[in-house]
């Protein structure tokens, strides 16, 4: 077999086995991953959960508006009893004697069927607070939503970061054993230029990049657990990052007022505390309405019966335990007491202005943190954008140097410490675009509008 033939069998061979290491490989997008991240989070569930219990509290309150159905059904030991006769204008009872044989059994079945006509805000208000205070409780998963999305992020920057950090430093490894070839073809030619401790020098200057490629690898590392554990990957899943490098946004960013403004409009935090202090105003106004009375119609009927007692049809004589009777009443209900109202009308009145309070709070710094993240925004911006100008820089520094050396009229320690530069500029790089694109995020996060740009 000749050796090209060989060689390309191999060659095939690799790209089969890195295909399909590729294919076992999941390739995510952010949003893909805060998809997914959000779709199994238990935070976001416990959430729906509350919203659940919320949502039930709202029919509970939804349900007070139609009749209510209630009855009575009970049974036991009553004496016989038969119908009284009059004699010479007296009453006589016929019936036996209190005896085990004079002992039957009754049973009654009493009922009513309410419907409330006026309550004055007693279900209206409930009603307004349990709908605000469902409001409330969806809003929450909307927050917790936000805030999985912003892990999900940092950690897939980190994650970009780290790799690209490990690339960075392979580029400046490059440059040191380039140097390293450069001076030992010298030292063996042996050239006046160099001497034997400017291989020392790389060593020294190189400890730092050997270091910082080992930190990027533990970055990687970690990022990568983290995230697998937030998506709820098995173990086993291998994934990767869509993105191979962090950038910096083109567009403009709109001014901060504009941020300031979307967060005090849009932010779920404050829009929860916004329907909170709703309820909890209608829970003060139904407080007060428990202490007036409450007009409703109702239909009454009982039925009882007892095989041993005689019916009588006498309308003046009722017998409990042996009758049958229906009908339509009207009627108030008002319940009085020494203080318990009063007081749970000044809880509820407290509970409101400790959200007024809440809401004060989150008015007064919302907007200190948005301008904390802008000003963060436009700093690392800059940062990027010089640190990326001075890579560069040193990145030609290297060439130059180099091509002194090569002719004799450069040293090592100029061209060592071009590397050192241009590995210290590029680390900055990588460094400001990370915190750029976090503080992005963040901004995003804090103005309520986390996916997409403010209008």
């Amino acid at each position: 077999m000749k050796w090209w033939l060989a060689a390309l069998i191999v060659l095939v061979a690799g790209y089969v086995h890195a295909d399909q290491q590729e294919q076992g490989t999941l390739v995510l997008t952010l949003p893909q991953m805060i998809a997914m991240a959000c779709a199994y989070n238990p935070e976001i569930r416990a959430a729906e959960s509350g919203a659940a219990v919320a949502r039930s509290d709202l029919k509970q309150v939804e349900a007070a508006y139609y009749p209510q159905f209630d009855m009575t059904a009970v049974a036991g030991p009553v004496n016989d009893a038969k119908e009284p006769i009059i004699l010479n204008n007296r009453i006589h009872d016929p019936s036996p004697g209190l005896s085990f044989n004079s002992i039957g059994i009754f049973g009654m079945l009493d009922f009513t069927l309410s419907q409330p006509l006026y309550t004055f805000g007693k279900l209206s208000h409930r009603e307004e607070a349990a709908r605000k205070g469902y409001e409330a409780a969806t809003l929450q998963i909307e927050s917790k939503r936000n805030e999985i999305a912003l892990r999900v992020k940092r950690l897939y920057y980190a994650l970009v970061l780290a790799r690209m950090g490990v690339h960075a430093t392979g580029d400046a490894m490059d440059f040191f054993k380039d140097a390293r070839r450069r001076i030992s073809r010298l030292l063996d030619l042996g050239s006046v230029n160099v001497t034997e401790s400017d291989l020392y020098r790389i060593d020294a200057f190189e400890a730092d990049t050997l270091r910082s490629r080992a930190e990027a690898q533990k970055g990687e590392r970690v990022a990568h657990f983290a995230l697998q554990s937030l998506l709820q990957l098995p173990p086993g899943q291998a994934f990767k990052p869509a993105d191979s490098k962090l950038k910096i946004e083109e567009r403009s960013l709109p001014d901060q007022k504009t941020y300031i403004r979307r967060a005090l409009e849009h932010r779920p935090e404050i829009r929860q505390l916004k329907n909170a202090l709703f309820a909890q105003k209608a829970q003060v106004k139904a407080a007060r309405s428990d202490r007036l009375p409450t007009i409703f119609a109702a239909l009454k009927g009982s039925l009882a019966g007892a095989p041993g007692r005689d019916h009588l049809d006498n309308p003046y004589i009722f017998d409990q335990f042996n009758h049958a009777y229906v009908g339509v009443v009207a009627g108030m209900k008002w319940n009085w007491d020494f203080g318990i109202g009063s007081a749970r009308i000044e809880k509820s009145e407290a509970e409101y202005n400790t959200l007024v309070n809440m809401k004060n709070n989150a008015e007064m710094n919302i907007p200190i943190q948005v301008t904390q993240y802008y000003q963060e925004l436009l700093e690392w911006k800059k940062s990027a954008e010089t640190y990326h100008r001075a890579a560069i820089a040193s990145r030609k520094w290297i060439v130059s140097a180099m091509t002194d050396f090569d002719m004799g009229v450069g040293n090592a320690q100029d061209m060592l410490t071009g590397i050192e530069k241009y590995g210290h500029n590029q680390g900055q790089y990588l460094q400001a675009v990370f915190n750029y694109n976090l503080s992005l995020a963040q901004l995003n996060y804090a103005a309520g509008n986390f996916n997409r740009q403010p209008e």
